[in-house]
């Protein structure tokens, strides 16, 4: 497994795509993780320059333990297109520049390729998940006014379960990557996939109250997992756990995106 994610490392060191993706990636964690806070102060001084002194956006709970864990959890997952998109670029420049055949030539089987994929995908998201990790532990220590042990590491689940998010849609990324081989075309059905079809069918299904066939959509039961927390901001109810059929579905989501991909290389001829 060290191998052959030391393989994958050394192939991104000279992916310039990759690095620019990954780059924004990181910036948005942090600009995510950190910037909040400061965001929300610059908006209470806006307020009183407009005599609005009694509106303050920094009383917002954003960085309190426990639910730190799933604001950030909630809003960082949206960079993973990123990660996504960088994924796209290492995985189709392997067929465009036939480096798949000169590995298997060199003595990497066609299982250890695509595991080699897969193990750094999972790198990606247990480095994002660490990641978070400290960002929410330095900024909820800063801002939150408990600090307990207890209150610090309380809903951590919701960390768990953004690794597997994350885990199992670059799973999603690597099948349509695998299958289609070229990376802009990839980009495109990602997105009309994504954008248009799951939307489309979500919206059917809502008003045809046919909410089964929601389960059907690997993307939307992806994202589902981790629940919004903001609507409680304005007393609404929420879900602030993270539940076990949605967790089991995206388990379910993930093993078949990696089945099918480990299939398609398995088959395929190179």
């Amino acid at each position: 497994m060290i191998r052959l994610l030391k393989i994958e490392l050394h192939k991104i060191r000279s992916n310039r795509s990759f690095k620019v993706l990954a780059t924004l990636y990181i910036i948005g964690l942090l600009v995510t993780g950190m910037g909040v806070m400061p965001f929300l102060q610059w908006m209470k001084r806006k307020f009183a320059e407009f005599d609005a002194d009694e509106i303050d956006p920094t009383i917002l709970p954003f960085y309190e333990f426990p639910d730190i864990w799933q604001n950030l959890t909630s809003v960082v997952i949206y960079f993973k297109i990123l990660l996504a998109l960088s994924l796209i670029y290492s995985i189709t420049n392997e067929y465009t520049y036939r480096t798949i055949r000169q590995n298997v030539i060199d003595g990497l089987s066609k299982h250890e390729f695509i595991w080699s994929k897969i193990i750094m995908a999972g790198f990606l998201s247990l480095a994002s998940a660490v990641a978070l990790f400290v960002i929410g532990l330095i900024t909820g220590l800063i801002y939150s006014y408990d600090v307990s042990i207890g209150a610090i590491f309380e809903d951590t689940q919701f960390l768990f379960a953004f690794f597997l998010q994350l885990f199992a849609f670059l799973l999603f990324t690597q099948f349509l990557a695998t299958l289609i081989r070229k990376p802009i075309m990839t980009m495109g059905l990602m997105f009309l996939w994504v954008v248009i079809i799951e939307n489309g069918v979500f919206i059917w299904a809502q008003v045809k109250h046919q909410e089964w066939a929601v389960n059907l959509l690997p993307v939307k039961s992806i994202n589902a997992l981790i629940h919004s927390p903001f609507p409680k901001y304005a007393f609404m109810e929420i879900q602030d756990y993270v539940a076990l059929p949605e967790l089991g579905l995206v388990l379910l989501y993930g093993a078949l995106f990696y089945f099918a991909t480990v299939r398609l290389v398995t088959k395929r001829d190179l």
